[in-house]
């Protein structure tokens, strides 16, 4: 029975969506074929729990390290921090991540991971920190022939008349966001001059850069995820999320529970369903990605112009809905990631890393002279 470590929580604002999701995911695991470890990530620590308290929302909720324990990354194992504990450590075969924002979805954690030598359900170090930042994400999309809306990055060095001067460039409304969040977490559509700086100052809240881009009039927005099994790209249907506003944001995405929030009004033609689907696709294969990612997408209605809005790496509930046309729940997503976590760690362990190249050899037995060389 494989153990599996399902990494979720972070010191993120996405950190209480990233319990949800981990805690789905534990009580997803075939309990024929993995043994679930849940790992909880806060204040820059690994915490792991008591197995009948890992599927309660409230021990993270109120959080208190006595029912906890902290524990160390290690090759191949979750050590435990305290030496007086009777176990020294857990043995893993493989990471299921379940972390939104922060390290565990901008390469940080893959790449603790890969340095402790642990297969993990996620893209790699790359391109999650491609997916992560907006700009470089808009920067790959054109690159690859993906429409995409204008945008400019700014700092907290811009000025407010360099803010003015930058939203005259564009075509009337634009939306402001911090560069590195998901959730919708500081994104604000803005109308007018006046109100873009304020915009700026309050994504700059949350990220060191704020990104400005041309809001999509006459809106609708779509999401599509895909998934790899068995080397093929399994593209799921396309859903319209229900929104309350203009834009998408935090608490249409996880809070309206009163019924304001609605589903839009309509009519996908197959041929923009398709469209969708071999864009999304089209991203997946050639950004080479791994594991669930959820592409979101923004059309007007009008013009007829679809854009790609954002690559999540890791999506919440690791998008499992979006995968019932397909005949997949969220059990056969996780044995999915699980299984091609696996698959993948075993061919990048195939690959040369490193030769001998007689260098130190011959620098040992070399002059002086010529260990200057190297040196310079």
């Amino acid at each position: 029975m494989l153990k599996v470590a399902v990494f979720f929580g972070g010191d993120s604002v996405e950190s209480d969506i990233s319990v949800i999701t981990g805690i789905g995911a534990l009580s997803s695991l075939d309990a024929a074929k993995y043994n679930g470890i849940a790992v909880y990530v806060r204040d820059n620590k690994f915490w792991v729990t008591a197995d009948q308290k890992a599927l309660s929302v409230g021990v993270y909720s109120k959080f208190n390290k006595s029912n906890f324990k902290e524990v160390y990354i290690s090759n191949k194992r979750l050590v435990f921090a305290n030496k007086r504990f009777k176990e020294k450590a857990v043995d893993i075969d493989v990471a299921l991540l379940c972390m939104h924002g922060g390290i565990g979805e901008n390469g940080g954690l893959q790449g603790l991971l890969e340095a402790c030598d642990i297969p993990y359900t996620s893209t790699d170090i790359a391109r999650s920190a491609i997916c992560m930042d907006k700009t470089l994400t808009h920067i790959f999309l054109t690159k690859i022939g993906v429409n995409n809306v204008k945008y400019q990055l700014v700092d907290d060095k811009v000025t407010e008349e360099e803010v003015n001067e930058i939203f005259e460039q564009f075509d009337g409304n634009v939306v402001v966001k911090p560069n590195s969040l998901g959730s919708s977490v500081g994104v604000q559509a803005v109308s007018d001059g006046k109100q873009i700086y304020k915009a700026i100052q309050n994504a700059l809240r949350y990220d060191k850069f704020a990104l400005i881009e041309q809001k999509v009039d006459n809106l609708v927005e779509f999401n599509c995820a895909g998934i790899c099994s068995e080397g093929q790209v399994i593209v799921s249907g396309v859903d319209i999320p229900v929104r309350s506003k203009e834009i998408l944001d935090f608490g249409d995405k996880y809070l309206m529970f009163d019924g304001k929030a609605k589903q839009e009004k309509f009519d996908l033609s197959i041929n923009l369903k398709k469209i969708i689907m071999e864009t999304t696709r089209k991203v997946y294969e050639q950004m080479g990605l791994y594991g669930v990612v959820r592409i979101d997408y923004l059309y007007d209605k009008v013009s007829e112009q679809l854009y790609l809005n954002e690559v999540n790496t890791i999506p919440g509930s690791m998008a499992y809905y979006l995968f019932a046309d397909c005949g997949m729940d969220l059990m056969d997503i996780t044995d999915m990631l699980i299984v091609s976590a696996i698959k993948r760690y075993k061919q990048n362990k195939a690959l040369i890393k490193r030769f001998d190249s007689s260098l130190l050899t011959l620098s040992e037995n070399s002059s002086p002279k010529l260990l200057q060389k190297f040196h310079k």
